[in-house]
């Protein structure tokens, strides 16, 4: 059953996000694969996030490790008989986990950088943050390797990434980057109730590009992941507009 909305439907970024995205960008490398080969090769890479309350990052990274040797049985000593002191019980902070998926296309032969296609997460739009800096640093880091850069935003909510003032309100996005034309840059704004795009993949300079169909991304995975068993009677932050109301009356 299709999507009852004929562009992104809203509902996948208040209900199943985390699941769009980890099932989109495979999709991406799917649908990009058999026209980019045999010179150049997609690869989806992901990162995980673990932000805490107070908007830190945090590292899954230990500092000491215990591992088991085989030696202990249950019932033994394992404080060598020194007091141990008792603790007093605090509520730590939870962390929220995100999993930032990627698309990155490379040359097969040398491995080289061509270009990276990110589809944003909610965690990347927030107003302030430490994912938000963490992506504009990647952005300007891709740029200065002289690959092109991708920005798929399909999301309502958060703040928009410049050049925000180029997008109107209710809109979704695509941001097309060519280190050639900097520091032009093609933008392609989506008002809510209108079909995504099919947008032009930038390989090599001098290259045709690869021309990927959104909308076409997006209604795959809708079926895919059977996500017409959403719940449409549940109210969105921010509030749908009646136009977009009417799709799920």
């Amino acid at each position: 059953m299709p999507s009852p909305f004929p562009g992104m439907d809203p509902f996948i970024e208040a209900q199943v996000s985390d699941d769009f995205h980890s099932v989109f960008n495979p999709l991406l490398q799917e649908m990009l694969n058999p026209h980019v080969r045999p010179r150049y090769v997609t690869r989806v890479q992901h990162r995980v996030v673990l932000e805490r309350e107070d908007g830190e990052p945090q590292e899954r990274y230990p500092d000491v490790g215990v591992f088991a040797t085989g030696d202990w049985t249950p019932g033994s000593d394992t404080t060598g008989g020194l007091a141990v002191a008792e603790p007093q019980t605090v509520t730590m902070p939870s962390p929220d986990e995100y999993r930032l998926h990627f698309v990155e296309i490379r040359e097969a032969k040398s491995g080289r950088l061509v270009t990276v296609i990110e589809t944003l997460s909610p965690s990347n739009k927030r107003p302030s943050g430490a994912d938000r800096d963490s992506y504009l640093a990647k952005r300007q880091e891709v740029l200065r390797s002289h690959a092109s850069f991708v920005e798929i935003d399909l999301l309502r909510r958060g703040r928009p990434f410049p050049p925000a003032d180029a997008r109107p309100p209710e809109t979704f996005a695509a941001l097309v980057i060519r280190p050639w034309d900097w520091p032009h840059a093609d933008l392609y704004p989506v008002p809510l109730l209108s079909p995504l795009p099919t947008i032009p993949i930038p390989l090599d300079e001098g290259e045709d590009p690869v021309a990927l169909d959104l909308q076409a991304a997006v209604a795959t995975v809708y079926g895919r992941a059977a996500y017409e068993t959403m719940d449409y009677a549940a109210l969105l932050d921010p509030p749908l507009p009646a136009a977009a109301l009417s799709c799920v009356e």
